[in-house]
């Protein structure tokens, strides 16, 4: 009978996981896809200089939208997530205050600027005016997925993200048809292409239905509002630390080497940071209520057990990940780069950890959110900030991109080990440090292999040599694995012993 219900439950579990997060992949993979299409496009027809600039232009407007919308974003995660239809109609009319506000500051701000435009036009103050309309763009697409995700709308969200990745493309190689130099007109179109994801998406949340827009002026409502800025206010100086210790060396590396170098960095950085998205943010989306639900339910060892199965699981596919792209960096980078970008073949490997190290933040500080130790978390997120500005300054002049890459490194481990010593006290969790050897070395002889080959080969495309070059990594990848398992499996047999 417990045999039948276990099993039951179980797939009840499948269910829920295909229905729900399932889309979430599926739509974080198209957005990864799309996005790096758009890098290889863009570093085709546009000179490093140039695409250095609007490398650190996209990331500056990435950063601002998600401090400024952070708190709202927070606090619907929060509070939208699970709430019935009529507490949902006034959690959604207080969103609306909240993006009345901060559409109405950064109109404000667009309008001092195109007022200093007009009294000392420059190439600055046009750039100005173009980040401020981005920024509200970003802002608005952010929030309206984060309510399509609090709503479970999994499908309404991954076609959100696909379409809005699809049309960045088309618009983006129209502005490059107008004009190869116009840092503007890219993000126009990238702008353009999320006012039509916050269009898309609004609707099918129903933030615009006449249910939501009558309690605008409900005293309810600014409630609401109150609790929303309250909650959302207590994240976001840990959100501002991490972002911007996970940012700085790239907005460093303009100021410290160059244009030139930052077109390098920049392209190498949004190619595999795409490729480590789409490896743990998956991962999160599933595994987060789990973690959560167990905790809260008070079953600790439950909590504790899973939090090292993922370390360990993630880890693994940290090595892996990292050795493979080590073994595909030369023909990925001309492949998808350009011949102009092959200077950066020895970034990629080195920002692929460095994003990992940093995605594995949120996995490894799990323990601090069980106990909402948000101040703790601030601190150790503020001292990874501090030792990538430090490191970035004393090592970009001196190694140019590989200096900023190994600071990014550093820090995203640094805040890790931090988390984990005193979450360790929290929650006991134990990685697998066996198998983590195990997938090393495999890595290792996987990533001689391939090399070896792509040596020995010669290939008519960079494409052949790519695929030839990841296939070979991964046959042997594959067969050092499986000849661990078979010793495993025969250590663990039991010796039949014999008498004379």
């Amino acid at each position: 009978m417990t045999g039948g219900i276990q099993r039951v439950a179980g797939a009840h579990r499948l269910a829920k996981l295909w229905s729900t997060y399932t889309p979430y992949m599926l739509g974080i993979t198209s957005n990864a896809g799309f996005n790096i299409i758009l890098i290889s496009l863009l570093t085709h027809r546009l000179i490093p200089a140039v695409y250095g600039d609007y490398s650190v232009s996209v990331t500056a407007i990435v950063l601002i939208s998600s401090t400024i919308g952070q708190w709202l974003q927070q606090a619907t995660g929060r509070y939208l997530a699970g709430s019935a239809a009529r507490a949902s109609c006034f959690t959604k009319a207080a969103i609306l205050l909240g993006v009345g506000g901060i559409l109405l500051a950064l109109a404000v701000l667009c309008l001092l600027a195109a007022f200093f435009n007009l009294v000392h036009q420059t190439a600055v103050s046009q750039l100005l005016m173009v980040v401020i309309v981005s920024v509200a763009a970003q802002t608005l697409f952010t929030l309206v997925g984060t309510i399509l995700q609090s709503e479970q709308r999994a499908w309404s969200y991954a076609l959100q993200q696909t379409s809005v990745g699809g049309l960045k493309i088309g618009f983006s190689l129209i502005a490059c048809g107008i004009s190869q130099r116009s840092i503007g007109g890219l993000l126009y179109a990238c702008a353009a292409a999320q006012c039509l994801g916050v269009a898309y998406g609004a609707s099918r949340a129903g933030l615009l239905d006449m249910t939501v827009l009558e309690k605008l002026k409900s005293r309810r409502t600014r409630v609401v509002l109150r609790k929303l800025r309250v909650y959302g206010g207590t994240m976001t100086l840990w959100f501002i630390f991490m972002n911007l210790a996970m940012y700085c060396d790239r907005l460093l590396v303009r100021v410290l080497a160059g244009s030139e170098t930052a077109g390098l960095y920049g392209a190498a950085s949004t190619l595999v940071v795409g490729s480590v998205n789409l490896v743990m943010a998956p991962v999160l989306a599933a595994t987060w209520p789990q973690l959560m639900a167990a905790w809260n339910a008070r079953n600790e060892a439950a909590a504790t057990r899973l939090l090292g199965n993922l370390l360990t699981a993630l880890l693994c596919a940290g090595v892996a990940l990292v050795a493979i792209v080590s073994a595909v960096a030369e023909p990925a980078t001309h492949l998808f780069l350009g011949e102009k970008f092959s200077a950066a073949k020895p970034l990629l490997p080195l920002l692929a950890a460095s994003a990992f190290s940093f995605s594995l933040g949120p996995f490894f500080h799990k323990p601090l959110e069980f106990k909402e130790m948000k101040i703790t978390m601030c601190i150790f997120a503020a001292s990874a900030l501090l030792l990538n500005a430090v490191l970035s300054v004393a090592l970009t002049p001196w190694l140019g991109g590989v200096g900023a890459g190994v600071a990014a490194l550093l820090a995203g481990s640094t805040y890790c080990v931090l988390c984990a010593l005193r979450g360790r006290a929290i929650a006991s969790w134990r990685i697998r440090l066996d198998m983590l050897a195990v997938v090393t070395i495999a890595g290792g002889i996987a990533y001689f292999a391939a090399r070896s080959l792509s040596a020995s080969w010669r290939f008519n495309s960079n494409l052949s040599k790519f695929a030839a070059t990841g296939i070979g990594f991964s046959v042997a990848f594959g067969a050092g694995l499986g000849i661990a398992v078979l010793l495993q499996a025969y250590r663990r047999r039991p010796q039949t012993q014999t008498f004379e």
